[in-house]
């Protein structure tokens, strides 16, 4: 324990010299201060002139009377569409396994399809903002699991479901600054953790960090962080773990003290209560980033044992766990792997010197692998793909984790447990094709791409031109290419240089787009960023 302080200590004097620790000019501040504004009023603005513009002199409730014929789809339509996904979504990857947002029954909208046309039906004749805002949340997950070539039943032609999404949540804004007056009504709150569903789905982080901020700011307000219901307690208990999540991942502090959750001792569910410990978790390693040096010896106690327990609570043979939905149970050890990588990296990097430290290195190598097995398990699972770029996206960046170690060679393998390794790596890349084929995931065709040319780089057979990508919440990524005349024989060699804050303490990206994980990675390569680790690794030609 004293050693990983004094590492931490270590590690920070060099970021600093490297000017990465996250302090950047005030010019990029500037600019991230803008970027976090702009994804709401640019989705505002790029809507004048349609069809939802027409409504902005009504009032909300007004609104509820005349966005039926727009917003929603014809009724054969809208019937396919349910048909689709409500069992998809009460199976979600995402929804599991939380089961806090009383949208009708006890839990999530189950059902014959008859049943959820007649909800969102009695949800917009309501003139309750609140529910409608629910209701077009829950119709918005729905859409966004749609396949690729679902198109309208009435015309035939693509449904265009991203569109459709954009102007929902465009209502949705506007519902929300209707109820919001002095806090939200509990139907509104339920409608900010299904739209943090939603960006998750969709490959926006920040997006979802802001809908779970606002639902702990509204529940505050109305007093349900002290009620012990299982209803409102349900809520503020996932809007907890969702934030201390989420905020981990961005690099972000998380909102709420360890003093503000539940009582739950007398909770028997061991989804929530490993959930609860991987929110403790994340919560003790936002602390340790953010705080680096001045971290106390209880923070890092705190998080060795914690990990300790997790691990046990969630084995990674299924035959050993107390789980019963084996979604959640591979969601659990993808989180689990995931947070062990994060505790682990930044002191792996002096394993190559200190071998006090190689621990760190076999921790995270194994927790790596640990979290594309668990993303293999939750794809194998479902007949059709659901879509969660986030998760395809800590998948991805595992394995660029494991292509890392293998290109710098610092841990010994046999051939046969590289290629082990590589195959591994290959079938992620597979089913991550698999996935962009069926829907619409830049995430996962862009994570493909990637790891398919870093594995033809490290194996010397990558002939392309000069290949550039900015990824959002990893780094750098560049492989480039030279030949040089040795006497008379030509050596060419392929150079791959990772640049990323993620291998050190977590900080917010510098920059952020309005699609994030979504958008096109090589769009941002015009942008300078300062990053705290940097590898470069060259490979003959085969």
């Amino acid at each position: 324990m004293v050693e990983m302080q004094a590492s931490i200590k270590n590690l920070t004097s060099q970021l600093d010299q490297r000017n990465a620790a996250c302090s950047a000019d005030s010019q990029s501040l500037d600019q991230r201060s803008e970027v976090l504004i702009t994804p709401e009023n640019s989705q505002s603005q790029s809507l004048k002139g349609s069809s939802i513009s027409k409504y902005e002199s009504q009032s909300p409730t007004a609104q509820l009377d005349s966005i039926l014929e727009d917003l929603i789809p014809n009724r054969a339509t809208l019937e396919r569409i349910l048909e689709y996904t409500g069992g998809q979504l009460h199976q979600s990857w995402m929804l599991q396994p939380f089961s806090t947002i009383n949208i009708f029954d006890n839990g999530f909208l189950v059902g014959s399809t008859e049943k959820a046309i007649l909800f969102i039906h009695e949800a917009l004749q309501s003139r309750d903002v609140g529910l409608v805002s629910k209701c077009l949340s829950w119709l918005c997950l729905c859409l966004s699991e749609l396949p690729k070539d679902f198109r309208d039943i009435e015309t035939g032609l693509p449904l265009c479901p991203e569109e459709l999404i954009n102007r929902l949540l465009t209502q949705i804004s506007i519902f929300y600054l209707a109820d919001c007056t002095p806090a939200c009504s509990i139907n509104s709150i339920e409608a900010l953790v299904l739209q943090y569903e939603l960006f998750i789905a969709i490959g926006r982080p920040s997006r979802a960090w802001k809908c779970v901020r606002a639902g702990i700011d509204n529940a505050m307000l109305l007093g349900i962080h002290t009620r012990q219901s299982n209803l409102y307690g349900g809520l503020w208990e996932s809007l907890w773990i969702r934030d201390r999540q989420i905020s981990l991942i961005l690099g972000l502090p998380y909102t709420t003290a360890d003093n503000f959750a539940l009582n739950t001792e007398m909770d028997t569910d061991p989804e929530l209560d490993a959930l609860r410990r991987i929110a403790s978790i994340s919560g003790c390693i936002s602390d340790r980033d953010r705080l680096r040096q001045d971290t106390s010896f209880g923070t890092m106690r705190r998080i060795v044992e914690e990990i300790k327990q997790l691990k046990v609570l969630i084995p990674d043979e299924r035959n050993d766990s107390v789980f019963t939905q084996p979604v959640a149970y591979s969601i659990l050890r993808l989180f689990k792997h995931t947070l062990n990588t994060m505790i682990h990296l930044p002191y792996s990097q002096f394993a190559g010197y200190d071998k006090q430290f190689e621990y760190t290195r076999v921790e995270v190598l194994e927790s790596a692998e640990g979290a594309i097995r668990a993303h293999q398990d939750m794809r194998e699972m479902q007949d059709t793909p659901a879509k969660c770029h986030l998760y395809d996206f800590l998948a991805f960046n595992a394995a660029v984790i494991l292509i890392t170690d293998l290109a710098a060679k610092e841990t010994p393998r046999s051939t046969e447990e590289e290629e082990r390794i590589w195959t591994v790596i290959t079938e992620l890349v597979s089913r991550l094709r698999k996935t962009s084929e069926l829907l619409v995931s830049e995430t996962a065709e862009q994570a493909a791409e990637v790891l398919e040319n870093l594995h033809r780089a490290c194996k010397g057979i990558y002939r392309g031109h000069e290949f550039h990508k900015q990824i959002p919440l990893l780094g750098k990524i560049q492989i480039s290419r030279a030949t040089e005349q040795h006497e008379d024989v030509e050596a060419s060699t392929t150079t791959v240089l990772l640049e990323t804050n993620t291998y050190t303490f977590r900080v917010p990206d510098e920059h952020l787009t309005e699609k994030e994980l979504a958008d096109d990675w090589s769009a941002q390569v015009t942008f300078e960023m300062s990053y705290g680790w940097r590898g470069t690794y060259e490979f003959p030609d085969n």
